[in-house]
């Protein structure tokens, strides 16, 4: 699939936001790098990325708000950070990977948006799969992994966003 305009994007992923306040050298470089992999990973699937130098000096629960509505896309996928903004959205076809769960974020879900959420857990994020898992169907659970990357599920991504 080749990557489409942002005006046309059926896909947007929204990779994570750098949050970390003191962070050690290898930290940054570390998430760097990562990004640029799921950068590449996210342009072989299609869609329109944004990543950390899109949030820069940006409320990130604002900015993913505004491109959301500016652009209607059919699917929208969050890694991290950004799934965790990104599980409060309704009438919203989404893939939600790692995000932080809360009880709140299990109130007043509509059976549509159940059918509509995609999530993925590796073991870092046990206990909010546990929690999410109560309410949502469309979930799977990675124990032998600590993270997940998107490179790692984009079969899976590839053939959810395609139905």
């Amino acid at each position: 699939m080749q990557a489409m305009s942002r005006q046309q994007s059926e896909v947007i992923f929204f990779l994570p936001y750098w949050n970390a306040k003191k962070p050690a050298l290898e930290d940054q470089t570390g998430f760097m790098l990562s990004e640029m992999l799921e950068e590449d990973e996210c342009m072989n699937i299609g869609g329109n990325v944004y990543s950390s130098s899109d949030y820069y000096q940006k409320e990130p629960k604002d900015f993913i708000r505004a491109v959301i509505r500016k652009q209607h896309p059919q699917w929208v996928i969050g890694v991290e950070n950004t799934a965790t903004i990104l599980i409060s959205y309704k009438r919203q076809k989404k893939i939600l990977i790692n995000p932080t769960v809360t009880l709140d974020d299990l109130n007043w879900v509509t059976p549509e948006t159940i059918r509509d959420t995609y999530a993925f857990f590796s073991a870092n994020y046990e206990k909010d799969y546990e929690m999410y898992s109560r309410v949502y169907k469309n979930v799977a659970f990675y124990p032998a992994q600590k993270t997940l990357f998107i490179g790692e599920l984009s079969t899976l991504i590839g053939g959810i966003v395609s139905e």
